[in-house]
């Protein structure tokens, strides 16, 4: 059997997207006792018969595994439970971000030969400017790619940022009018509760990008880098074809008078990308070539010979080739690269995931009266008939895993530690790190939330256990305080609310 370190699981964006709806519909669901109960079978019955296998001692496997071996069950269900025409979000998405690639490397195609057509129009009276061309189609780009990099850069120190940046924010409302628009007409046919589902899963776009990181900045980089590629094999099959098709003549002039010694060293800098391995006549002009394609207004034309006009179009080329096309494609591997290590990375370490893990994890045991045959026991309630005698159920926890214990003044004396530590081991699985006094007064209760943000979780996930009397209702300051906390430890640190009797 293979160990839990070699069980590689991929995931794809549109499974994150699947996977928010499923988990938006099992809260929707969880609101029902009943509906909560069958929940929670049902995901055990998965647990049992899909994900652990077998052999109840084998090693057990990696979050990312359960979750995605949960995820392709509970597809598989959807799916042939829907009609046929009905997508679920992650194929919505799909559709979407193909179309969405073949527009964008046909408007890079298109705008890259308009606008090098544009500078290569020759009416045979003056020779196409060569400093034109360079700096409207190779230096703009270059200094474009120079401050994304600067971006990318800036970003890896505020990882905000990336939220805010223009190209971002066009192109995600572009994705989300366009998964707006493709849901109002494929799932007319679907329940209210499955559309809300699929809402809540566009939702993930704009809400959970403190829980999944820079995972959704990644798709939109990737388009702009398929325009840029494309855009710049536009502009060198328009300048070959114009090149073969056509006589183009290409000379430089200047009001600074540049002498054609110092155009020529600056040619050859700009051209040691690929004149190590190309010809020096055709890398780039030669100092003759230069100095007989210099346009000067007076003498016009006339005297000009065509083997030094013809001598520009293969610097420009190549020019386009190293300075817009190649960046470009690096940067389009550099996000698809980005993209998959931002998936390999995601942990599921959140509240909701945390939920489903409980259901998935802890066997059901029901108070009801059962049959007296055992061939009479539902499939998925075997399990639970052997359990119910064991002891309290333990929630699966990577080995010293603990919990700051938030205990009420008023019961703060009653809860002796051992009894804490021994109930928090064995129905959560944790270790008490620390039992701290809170509701005693405002300016306490900041202290404490300062000092839990201020613990260092040895590069774990914060997880705090509030302890409330469970006759007592949520009052507004209970729930002020939940929020505080959840802005304190994160939207991956887990909250445990456990209430106790009277």
């Amino acid at each position: 059997m293979p160990s839990a370190a070699n069980i590689k699981t991929r995931w794809r964006l549109s499974d994150i997207l699947d996977l928010e709806y499923f988990l938006h519909r099992d809260e929707t669901d969880n609101s029902d006792p009943d509906a909560a109960k069958t929940l929670a079978l049902h995901d055990r019955e998965i647990y049992l018969g899909h994900i652990r296998g077998k052999d109840p001692e084998e090693i057990p496997r990696p979050r990312r595994f359960i979750v995605k071996s949960w995820l392709s069950r509970r597809r598989s269900e959807e799916k042939a439970a829907l009609p046929p025409e009905a997508p679920l979000p992650g194929e919505v998405y799909e559709e979407i971000y193909r179309l969405l690639s073949w527009i964008f490397a046909l408007l890079g195609l298109l705008s890259g030969a308009g606008i090098a057509s544009s500078f290569l129009i020759y009416r045979g009276i003056e020779p196409l400017n060569v400093a034109y061309y360079f700096g409207a189609l190779i230096l703009s780009q270059f200094l474009l790619m120079l401050v994304l990099v600067i971006l990318l850069t800036f970003r890896l120190v505020n990882r905000s940022f990336s939220e805010n940046a223009i190209l971002y924010s066009l192109i995600s409302r572009l994705l989300v009018r366009l998964f707006l628009w493709v849901k109002k007409r494929m799932v007319k046919s679907l329940s209210g509760n499955r559309r809300s589902g699929i809402e809540a899963a566009l939702g993930v776009v704009r809400g959970r990008r403190k829980v999944y990181g820079t995972l959704f900045y990644w798709p939109v980089f990737i388009l702009a880098q398929v325009f840029g590629v494309c855009f710049n094999i536009g502009i060198i099959a328009a300048t070959l074809i114009k090149v073969v098709t056509a006589d183009i003549a290409f000379g430089w002039q200047s009001t600074v008078q540049f002498s054609p010694e110092m155009v020529h060293d600056l040619v050859r800098t700009i051209a040691l990308p690929w004149s190590w391995f190309v010809p020096p006549g055709i890398a780039y002009p030669s100092l003759a070539e230069i100095e007989g394609s210099r346009m000067i207004l007076k003498e016009g034309i006339y005297f000009l010979a065509t083997e030094n006009l013809i001598s520009w179009w293969p610097f420009l080329c190549f020019s386009v080739l190293f300075y817009g096309l190649i960046p470009r494609a690096l940067l389009l591997i550099m996000g698809m690269v980005a993209k998959h290590r931002t998936l390999d990375k995601q942990d599921f370490e959140f509240s909701d995931i945390d939920r489903l893990m409980h259901r998935l994890q802890s066997p059901q045991v029901s108070t009801k009266g059962s049959p007296t045959s055992k061939s009479a026991i539902p499939e998925g309630l075997k399990e639970v008939q052997s359990s119910a005698s064991s002891t309290p159920v333990q929630q699966e926890r990577p080995a010293g895993e603990t919990v700051v214990a938030l205990v009420p003044d008023d019961i703060f004396d009653e809860v002796t530690d051992d009894q804490l530590k021994s109930v928090v081991e064995k129905v959560l699985g944790f270790q008490v790190r620390e039992k701290i006094r809170i509701g005693a007064e405002y300016d306490s209760d900041r202290a404490v939330l300062e000092r839990v943000g201020r613990l260092d979780w040895q590069n774990g996930r914060p997880h705090v256990l509030l302890l409330q009397e469970g006759w007592q209702p949520p009052i507004r300051e209970t729930l002020h305080f939940i929020q505080e906390l959840r802005n304190t430890i994160g939207e991956k640190g887990g909250i445990e609310v456990g209430l106790i009797g009277k």
